[in-house]
């Protein structure tokens, strides 16, 4: 009887080591069919066997929810991508493209907070291969978060590639207006508009600043001449007022182009001040009426 038991217990443990080891060759398959399908590019087989192997609950690495975290994404499934990719970081096995990519899901799902986390994150790595664009994606992340000081700080870390890019320098030139750079700022705004007539950032920016310029140097003249009406004073006013109405003129050009691509009222009471500024009731009603 006691070897009949013996043997009972024996067969059992013989069946579990068979069965252990049929699971961990079939986990080692399934992990291998992973491994192939994803260095191939074919995330959609490469999903199916890393979920297969998540379902067992064995063997199922960090590198395991990195990877089917960013086959997820590739296929399309944006929630499933952030949930196994929040597990990866959680075993700080998330890899530089696990990162990437789930800065990017969280963007597509628009929490930018979570976005510029990860980006952050991925950048640290300091990966050769994605950190030009990690960078770059950072920078637009935050001007679109309007983190003006952090986005100052990371444009000179940008390749050439990117600086040129229009939508990057739009970018880098909202930067430079809200932190009041006016002098980086008017020389973006000319780089920009030589390439992009249309560009309303560059635009705007122009035809505010040359109509500040001109109110300025009006306003200043006509007090000094206003103090002091001398032959010389006066002679020193119409010169000024040359520059105020070229000056002028350039910013009605922007406004007005403005105005046709988007009809802001703010652009039309430019348009108001400078047609009086010009002494045209006519134009000045004109555009007065379109800022009511």
């Amino acid at each position: 009887m006691i070897n009949k038991v013996r043997f009972i217990a024996l067969f059992a443990v013989a069946a579990a080591m068979l069965f252990s080891c049929a699971v961990t060759n079939k986990n080692k398959q399934l992990s291998d069919d992973a491994r192939r399908a994803f260095e191939m590019n074919d995330y959609q087989a490469a999903l199916a066997s890393y979920e297969q192997l998540i379902a067992t609950g064995k063997g199922v690495t960090g590198d395991v929810w990195n990877k089917a975290g960013i086959a997820a994404w590739e296929v399309g499934q944006t929630e499933k991508a952030i949930d196994y990719l929040e597990r990866a970081k959680k075993q700080n096995a998330a890899d530089s493209k696990g990162l990437y990519t789930l800065a990017k899901a969280y963007r597509k799902i628009d929490n930018l907070s979570r976005e510029i986390v990860n980006l952050r994150l991925c950048v640290e790595l300091n990966e050769s291969e994605l950190l030009p664009q990690a960078r770059a994606t950072l920078f637009d992340a935050y001007v679109r978060s309007e983190n003006w000081n952090q986005a100052d700080s990371l444009w000179n870390t940008l390749t050439p590639q990117y600086q040129s890019d229009i939508s990057f320098k739009t970018g880098y030139l909202k930067v430079n207006r809200r932190l009041k750079n006016d002098s980086k700022a008017e020389l973006l705004a000319k780089e920009i508009f030589k390439v992009d007539k249309n560009n309303t950032e560059a635009l705007e920016f122009l035809g505010e600043h040359y109509f500040n310029r001109a109110d300025e140097l009006y306003v200043n003249e006509m007090n000094a001449y206003e103090k002091n009406k001398t032959t010389r004073q006066y002679k020193q006013l119409t010169e000024a007022l040359k520059k105020v109405n070229a000056d002028y003129k350039a910013s009605r050009d922007y406004f007005e182009t403005l105005y046709k691509l988007k009809p802001d009222k703010k652009y039309a009471r430019y348009l108001g001040n400078i047609y009086t500024r010009f002494e045209n009731k006519q134009k000045a009603d004109y555009w007065y009426n379109l800022a009511k």
